[in-house]
């Protein structure tokens, strides 16, 4: 129930705006962004409604977007029926009173119903996709990765705080709390909140829905309706939709634990379509105002990942049928312009001002520009089936034969695939290509150079050479199979003037559709092959909370928490961080502050917390700081996440006579706060 319930708060508030649109493919293209335009709209009203003065809880975003849909499609059916009676000739009077509509036949809603062929090519992929990532994610108790975490508090704190604001939910606790961030792209974080309020269910399935659901779903239909548009074939878009959940790191993205960085390129492809459509279609205000509105979603959900819509936008809109006039233009770029500025305008201060969110880390191949080619376009990592392990990882192996059929097959249709400048049938791939292109000359740049505009690109992600790829992952996917369509119009040529009965093979589309299947479908064995995704979903694995133990133990917090206490932990490193995001229990530890003049309270915290567990170099006297911030239990064991270090011995913290232990499941041991860990002479 969960699961369904956060993909109708995905998708239901954005598709009801495709009813702004008359039946057919524009609706249809409208509905391929639906998550997009929902994000737009939330973010919408969590720029507005603390601007205005109005409640802003997670409850009254949802209410607010139901009501900004519902009143842009009323709105649009009157100013479309005032328009065509404008341009209708005089009618005689009674002619006239014969033929008047009802008011509710005027918002009458006429069904379009899509082909069968492209019902099952929509199904086929979304059903794949889908499937694949339950098997790789959803078996998980949460999203793996360290900054799961960290959007799980985020979207605990919009249901704890009753509020969208960023200030109120960027905090550094639950008690005592600061600001620590003026700017976060929350968009995402409040369709999780809502979500988990409506359904009542953890927050980490929520999350789960997204990335394995939402997101999955959401690039089948862009990628689908963006080659149908250019004239692709049904086969041909379903290969194309289905190849990037096996090609790129569509997965391995997670392993970082943000979804919003697996979600936004997802989104890309119905987000360009619309843009493309704004400026070429009959419906340019319309569609640009839709067009502006998903943009600001994107830029409010993860920021960067705009810049990979707008190219790909401006390779579509080269190539999308529809004439490109001045005036249609004008107006739709400027309704797009309205639109996606209108939800950013309240934030715009803390947006620009956000100097402490473009921490970036130096280009680490300083200079290097041959092993910058080298990482970006010929390591042969970067083709591997899952897009797993990372390039530059020593633990590739290219000796297991499912990994060397899936690279070599990929890599040939890779090599292949540039031919679709020249070839007209393959006009749909030319806007991934450009994309693919643009990006891996940005990738080459900003690893290798020190410049200003590499570091203000690379500061866009943190200077992550990883974060990029990932942005583009679609590309990989829809490339190949572009080159497996080129091989397959090659094959035909060849037959054509070689065989005599395959003459009437001149001209067909079935030639092409067969390569591109064939492809995807040995991809897709190979990728089911236990070989392929078993180092991936063990890395997952690793970095994931797994056992009862955790479930146990969060529950039997969430019953003993006294109100307005909190519980401290080793901040995520032993996962425990998830009893905040999915039971609610407040927790010491938030949102490290990103500004040095606010890191003091941050350093409080950790001086309680040193203090409790009896570190060799903790300062003294720290009962009043307890009491401060309202610490009531301390949990530690479990697992550990890897590559981070212990705060605390536990043979120290044993021998705490601050501490007693009063809890234990497995290996998650529950320790009380005794007087003398609260002692304080201050105290009244």
């Amino acid at each position: 129930m969960t699961t369904l319930i956060t993909l109708v708060v995905a998708i239901v508030p954005g598709a009801l705006l495709g009813f702004a649109l008359p039946p057919g493919r524009y609706r249809w293209a409208v509905w391929a962004a639906a998550p997009a335009l929902t994000l737009g709209l939330i973010a919408l009203a969590m720029a507005w409604l603390p601007a205005l003065g109005l409640p802003d809880s997670a409850s009254a975003v949802l209410v607010v977007e139901l009501l900004v849909a519902g009143t842009a499609v009323l709105l649009s059916r009157l100013v479309a029926r005032r328009a065509v009676g404008r341009r209708a000739p005089a009618a005689e009077p009674a002619a006239e009173e014969g033929d008047r509509r009802s008011l509710t036949s005027r918002f009458r809603v006429r069904p379009v119903l899509p082909r069968r062929a492209d019902l099952i090519g929509v199904a086929v992929p979304s059903v794949i996709s889908v499937a694949y990532g339950w098997a790789m994610v959803g078996r998980l108790v949460a999203i793996p990765g360290w900054d799961a975490m960290n959007h799980g508090y985020l979207a605990r704190r919009i249901l704890d705080a009753n509020s969208v604001e960023i200030s109120s939910v960027c905090s550094s606790g639950s008690t005592d709390p600061i600001v620590s961030c003026e700017f976060y792209p929350l968009a995402e974080n409040v369709a999780w909140a809502q979500a988990t309020h409506l359904s009542g269910g953890l927050l980490s399935a929520t999350m789960t829905a997204w990335a394995t659901v939402v997101g999955p779903l959401a690039l089948v239909a862009g990628i689908y309706a963006a080659v149908r548009v250019l004239r692709g074939g049904p086969v041909i878009a379903a290969a194309a939709a289905t190849a990037p959940v096996f090609l790129g790191p569509m997965w391995a993205s997670l392993l970082t634990g943000r979804v919003n960085e697996q979600t936004a390129p997802c989104l890309a492809g119905g987000v360009a379509l619309l843009i493309a459509l704004t400026l070429r279609g009959p419906h340019p205000v319309r569609l640009g105002l839709l067009a502006g509105l998903a943009s600001a979603g994107i830029v409010m959900m993860h920021s960067y990942d705009v810049l990979f819509v707008g190219v790909l936008a401006f390779g579509l809109l080269l190539l999308v049928p529809g004439a490109l006039t001045w005036r249609r233009g004008a107006a739709g770029l400027g309704a797009a312009a309205v639109a996606g500025l209108v939800p950013l305008l309240p934030l715009l201060e803390v947006i620009l001002g956000a100097n402490g969110e473009r921490i970036s880390d130096p280009p680490i191949l300083l200079g290097q520009w041959g092993k910058a080619f080298e990482f970006w376009v010929t390591d042969p990592q970067r083709y591997v089936l899952l897009g797993y392990p990372l390039p530059g990882d020593d633990r590739f192996q290219l000796s297991v034969p499912t990994v060397q059929i899936g690279l070599w097959s990929t890599m040939a249709c890779l090599l292949a695939s540039p031919l679709s400048l020249v070839l007209p049938q393959l006009r749909w791939a030319r806007p991934w290509l450009l994309a693919g292109v643009v990006f891996t000359l940005i990738g080459i740049f900003t690893v290798a150079s020190s410049s200003a505009p590499a570091r203000i690109l690379a500061s866009l992600w943190y200077g992550d050479p990883e974060r990029p790829r990932s942005m583009i992952f679609p590309v990989y996917g829809v490339l190949t199979v572009a080159g497996a369509v080129v091989l397959g119009l090659g094959i035909q040529w060849l037959l054509v003037r070689l065989v005599a009965r395959a003459r009437t093979l001149r001209g067909s589309a079935v030639p092409a559709a067969v390569a591109a299947s064939v492809v995807v479908l040995s991809l897709t064995s190979l990728a089911l092959v236990s070989d392929t995704w078993r180092p991936l979903r063990k890395e997952m694995v690793r970095r994931a909370p797994v056992g009862p133990e955790y479930t146990r133990a969060f529950t039997w917090l969430a019953e003993h928490t006294p109100p307005g206490k909190v519980v401290a932990y080793d901040r995520n490193r032993q996962f425990m961080s998830w009893s905040y995001a999915d039971y609610g229990t407040p927790t010491l530890f938030g949102i490290p502050p990103l500004e040095k003049a606010a890191r003091n309270n941050y350093t409080d915290r950790w001086r309680a917390f040193n203090w409790l567990v009896n570190n060799k170099k903790a300062p003294r006297n720290q009962g009043c700081t307890v009491r401060r911030f309202g610490i009531e239990y301390l949990v530690v064991g479990g697992r550990d996440y890897q590559g981070w270090d212990a705060n605390y011995q536990q043979r120290r913290l044993d021998a705490s006579e601050r501490l007693t232990l009063v809890h234990r499941e497995g290996h998650v041991r529950i320790y009380q706060v005794t007087d003398a860990g609260r002692a304080c002479s201050s105290a009244p």
